[in-house]
Parts: C-alpha cells; sequence; structure tokens
C-alpha cells in the first residue's frame, strides 16, 4: 500500500537529493568550523576540568 502510494506523489525523486545535500553540507560545515577554531581552542577546553580555581582567576585577569 505504501509503495503504491510513495509512487504516486510526483517529484518524490528530488527528496533524496535534498536529504543528501543536507547531509553533505551539514558535515562540510562541521569541519570547516572545526579548522576555524584552531587547536589551541579545542586544547583549552579539553584542559578546562582539570584547571585549579586559581589558575583560572590569574588566566581570566590575565586577558
Amino acid at each position: 500500500m505504501y509503495k503504491n502510494v510513495l509512487r504516486a506523489m510526483e517529484d518524490i525523486g528530488i527528496y533524496p537529493s535534498i536529504s543528501l545535500i543536507i547531509f553533505f553540507g551539514f558535515f562540510v560545515g562541521l569541519i570547516i568550523y572545526l579548522i576555524v577554531k584552531g587547536k589551541k581552542h579545542w586544547e583549552d577546553a579539553a584542559n578546562l576540568p582539570l584547571e585549579d580555581d586559581d589558575n583560572m582567576n590569574t588566566k581570566n585577569s590575565e586577558q
């Protein structure tokens, strides 16, 4: 039954193409975002849980 409904719809073939473009665009955008942020940003973010409050206060006051 569902096969007949989908076959009867006109221009249904465009939806897989749109889905592929959105999927591909999301991951390309994600890769660009990660490259623009840089490795230094992610290293700092990875070390945040390990830092003491005193280190964070002195680091913030330097900026």
